[in-house]
């Protein structure tokens, strides 16, 4: 293989789809052209160009004009009015020397030509500058888009803000209120009673300032990720504990099934995050009386599927590779077209729990990014009127 060394591109990643009529011309410049690592196609009329460019959608296209039946001209008209095809640089390969043949090349939408007879160097400075444009250009595509999204996103957390981060100081603020101004003629029941309240509503403010501080480090890159080995029973118990005075005030029994010395491999920020959020959400829309389990069990990856499914290993065999956790409750449950709208910034679901809780509906969404950054994925199964349970894996080694 020839020397690539000059090459701004890796020519093995490119596909070059080069049309001539004429065998020798074209055997020259697929010949020339390989010895660099380029993927080749190869057509020798204008019918053909068109069936390889629907079939295998070539990175760059050199294309004779003076073909017999539909020229080069035609050919490229036809590519270019395409959608999908429009974006491919064509290059002509033409003996046409004069000025107006080269116009035309222009206006029908060629990116450049090349005269006959060709001269090999020529062909690939030529080769190498147009995919290199399309590169970059591909790459601006991809940025401008991210960007977008980015803006996007901005406008939702905002938006976020301005209506649920301002929604919970109404109470807040009137019951603090009430508290000065009557709290010499209120019976003691009744202080202690608007005390609760306030309190109540000030730990739901401060989750949701917490939910939202997270999800703009994570966005702005500024979370850690720093795994290590954990007991995942210790993170349950230290949340379970943390949340008894919440599931204490609905009398729902909330229960740790997580067994002791339950090994993962993750960042402890994150998973105590992730934990947090899902219990929290999990008493949210559960009602008096109901119940809240948080448990783990054992995995492996099924390949045999294909896809990111997650099965209790029952043979020797099978190497374990995960932790499942899941958070189950016996609330209010979920439709499916709200279940589906989970996860997505741009659907804001926020719902007012069993005890008139309020959220940002960012919970689940920075569960997401966190799971996801620590390599597993996470998954909600719920029915409307008998609950909702909230997967999500771990891994359990640091391989």
């Amino acid at each position: 293989m020839a020397d690539s060394s000059s090459f701004q591109i890796d020519p093995k990643e490119y596909q070059i789809l080069v049309v001539d009529d004429t065998p020798t011309n074209l055997k020259v410049v697929i010949n020339y052209l390989r010895t660099y690592g380029f993927k080749l196609l190869m057509a020798d009329d204008g019918e053909s160009c068109l069936k390889q460019v629907k079939i295998r959608h070539p990175d760059l296209i050199l294309l004779d004009v003076m073909m017999p039946g539909m020229d080069g001209f035609e050919v490229c008209r036809i590519l270019q009015a395409d959608e999908m095809t429009r974006q491919i640089p064509i290059i002509f390969m033409t003996a046409l020397s004069n000025e107006a043949d080269k116009v035309k090349g222009f206006e029908v939408g060629a990116v450049d030509y090349i005269t006959k007879p060709i001269q090999q160097m020529e062909v690939l400075a030529r080769v190498n500058t147009h995919l290199r444009i399309q590169r970059q250009a591909r790459e601006l595509q991809q940025a401008n888009q991210k960007l977008i999204q980015l803006n996007a996103d901005k406008d939702k957390f905002f938006s976020i803000v301005a209506h649920d981060l301002k929604g919970p100081f109404m109470p807040l603020l009137g019951n603090a209120e009430l508290l000065t101004e009557m709290g010499d003629v209120l019976p003691p029941a009744e202080v202690k009673q608007l005390g609760a309240a306030i309190q109540r509503t000030g730990r739901n403010v401060f989750s949701l300032l917490e939910n939202l501080l997270a999800w703009a480090r994570l966005q702005m890159g500024r979370m850690e990720y720093s795994p290590q080995l954990l007991d995942m029973s210790d993170i349950a118990i230290k949340n379970v504990e943390l949340l008894s005075g919440n599931a204490a005030i609905k009398q729902i029994d909330l229960r740790n099934e997580v067994k002791a010395e339950t090994w993962v491999y993750a960042d402890e920020n994150m998973l105590d995050t992730v934990i947090r959020n899902l219990i929290n959400n999990a008493l949210k829309f559960t009602p008096q009386g109901g119940q809240v389990t948080i448990a783990a069990q054992l995995g492996i990856r099924n390949w045999e599927l294909g896809v990111d499914s997650f099965v209790i290993p029952n043979s020797s065999l099978l190497i374990p590779n995960y932790i499942e956790v899941s958070v189950a409750d016996t609330g209010v449950g979920m439709s499916e077209e709200t279940r589906q709208k989970l996860f997505k910034l741009d659907q804001h679901v926020t719902t007012v729990g069993t005890g008139h809780e309020t959220g940002t509906g960012l919970g689940l969404i920075i569960c997401q990014e966190m799971v996801i950054k620590s390599g597993g994925r996470i998954w909600v199964e719920s029915e409307v009127g008998r609950g909702t349970t909230v997967h999500f894996t771990v891994q359990s080694n640091g391989r």
